[in-house]
């Protein structure tokens, strides 16, 4: 089921050595999105192979972009597709996903969890089903944060069940019809111990909606961990109109009615939340923060905030929608305390902004949007909540687009930024390292060995440790539907980049020289490697347990 072996490069002369998480062999993506301070890794995989397709009669009809999918009347009565019937069927179905209760869902995420280095297929809310003889893959799962005590969290909606359902009325049709129904969109889901646990929302009238994004490590004091994230409060007054004067339970399941309806935009009212669990993954209590604005009469829209990571003192961040001066409704970056909803900045100086994450001195990291030559770019900054101080240091060059995504308690900074200048629209991207205490920056395909096979793109997250969870681009054998390496008319083998996930670990060793094989196309700022600041990485590693938070 796995690749045949973990692929690790190491060297003396780089100053991270490279793992690759073997990834599953069931799905050509793989991205990981946090690490626990035991070198966990938890992420989400897409672009299944072999994806189960239930033999349903309407398939002998599908097309996709005007093209029929050309099943067979074998394939429908063995089950089994060829590799252009899957392409095609599965594209088909997500494409009428929103519209066709009465077709198969497709679901593009899945979660996995780390084991002795391999990316485990790790179900949060999906279910198997007897008639394929495997898991659903019908609902979206994602792992996104993983606590000091391997707890983590993450969001599912539950899986559609084909489910036969008797019309009644005068349009109702003879036979029962087939609907894919579901019970909820969106649940928050606690892992502890392999065990897990949904968080149910204030309302959960027609499913209700909950949405988890970080967990704090343990608070002795307190005997909880915190967990941030968003649940649904109360339905709108014009959707439950709507609901009230469509789903009447004749011709469809109300659960479906109400499905149609939620795919034009959210029924709920929902509000940022940081839930308090016990070591056994129970909840202690909540507190639900509300919008960081009071709307005017004349302001009546659907205004929203969410909390995006949460600290072990309970001390949260995220963002929301708050108006300008000039009245125009932007998204800001917020912080969460026991004084309610406040941000930070001047709304007025960024278009838009999203706090990420905070580590547990009170540093908050994240993004904001400016414009540079009428071009908007992201910057990533810095908030120290105690000096309340702000900056938003340089990465590769001046204007170059940057994202923070995590920062630890020893306040080193990953993400990613833009390191090429071109003329085209989309520039390259790599992974970066920033020392908020130092002020120094780092690419991290410096500091690894330079005859490297990943282009490493975006460092997700950093461990208190320093280990980090990277994603990189890597050349593979290009796969098809079934999962069948494919070859030209000559034999040889097409070859293809797919997203991987690396654990980084910190190494007693000193920057490799790669400059007769750089062609970055940058004059690198502010770059250093300073020998202090690999020999801390190095000693943390081996010699420190620190807490640690991850971003959302």
């Amino acid at each position: 089921m796995f690749a045949a072996a973990i692929s690790v490069q190491t060297s003396q002369a780089a100053t991270y050595q490279i793992t690759e998480i073997t990834p599953s062999d069931d799905f050509k993506q793989h991205f990981g999105k946090a690490i626990g301070d035991d070198g966990t890794v938890v992420g989400v995989m897409r672009d299944q192979f072999n994806f189960p397709i239930y033999p349903e009669e309407y398939l002998s009809t599908m097309t996709y972009n005007g093209i029929s999918c050309s099943v067979s009347d074998e394939e429908i009565g063995t089950g089994n597709f060829d590799a252009f019937s899957t392409t095609c069927i599965r594209a088909a179905l997500v494409d009428s996903a929103s519209g066709n209760a009465t077709y198969q869902k497709v679901a593009s995420l899945k979660s996995f969890k780390s084991d002795a280095n391999q990316a485990l297929f790790y179900p949060l809310a999906d279910v198997e089903d007897p008639e394929l003889g495997t898991y659903t893959y019908s609902n979206f799962e994602q792992l996104v944060a993983i606590n000091s005590d391997g707890i983590a969290v993450g969001t599912a909606s539950a899986p559609y069940i084909p489910t036969m359902f008797q019309q009644t009325g005068d349009s109702a049709a003879i036979d029962p019809v087939k609907y894919w129904i579901r019970e909820y969109s969106s649940r928050a889901v606690i892992d502890i111990n392999g065990e897990k646990r949904t968080i149910e929302p204030e309302i959960t009238q027609y499913g209700g909606e909950t949405v988890a994004t970080d967990i704090s490590n343990f608070n002795t004091d307190l005997n909880v961990s915190f967990v941030s994230g968003q649940t649904s409060i109360e339905i709108f007054e014009s959707a439950q109109d709507a609901i009230d004067a469509n789903c009447n339970g004749e011709l469809f399941p109300v659960d479906v009615c109400v499905w149609s309806l939620s795919s034009q935009g959210s029924i709920y009212k929902s509000r940022p939340v940081v839930w308090q669990i016990d070591p056994s993954g129970n909840i202690v209590s909540s507190k639900i923060f509300d919008i960081a604005f009071e709307p005017t009469e004349e302001q009546t829209g659907n205004y929203n905030a969410i909390t995006s990571a949460v600290n072990s003192s309970g001390v949260a961040v995220g963002y929301g929608q708050i108006p300008r001066t000039d009245g125009f409704i932007v998204t800001q970056p917020l912080i969460y305390t026991d004084e309610g909803t406040n941000t930070f900045i001047d709304v007025d100086d960024y278009l838009s902004g999203y706090a990420v994450d905070i580590n547990n001195s009170n540093v908050v990291i994240g993004h904001v949007q400016s414009s540079f030559s009428n071009n908007y770019k992201d910057k990533f900054f810095i908030y120290d909540m105690d000096s309340n101080s702000f900056e938003t240091p340089t990465t590769f060059y001046e204007t170059a687009e940057s994202n923070a995504n995590a920062i630890n308690d020893n306040g080193i900074v990953v993400g990613e930024a833009e390191y090429e200048i071109t003329n085209e629209s989309v520039r390259r991207k790599h992974g970066f390292i920033y020392d908020s205490v130092s002020k120094e920056f780092f690419d991290i395909n410096d500091l690894v060995d330079c005859g490297s096979e990943y282009d490493i793109y975006s460092l997700n997250d950093i461990n208190n440790n320093n280990q980090i969870v990277a994603s990189a681009l890597k050349l593979v054998d290009v796969r098809d539907a079934l999962g069948v390496v494919s070859t030209n008319s000559d034999g040889t083998v097409n070859q293809e980049q797919v997203s991987v996930t690396l654990l980084l670990d910190p190494i007693n060793g000193e920057p490799e020289n790669c400059s007769d094989i750089d062609d970055s196309g940058y004059e690198r700022q502010g770059l250093s490697t300073t020998f202090g600041f690999i020999s801390m990485l190095f000693g943390l590693m081996l010699g420190r347990r620190w807490y640690r938070i991850r971003a959302a």
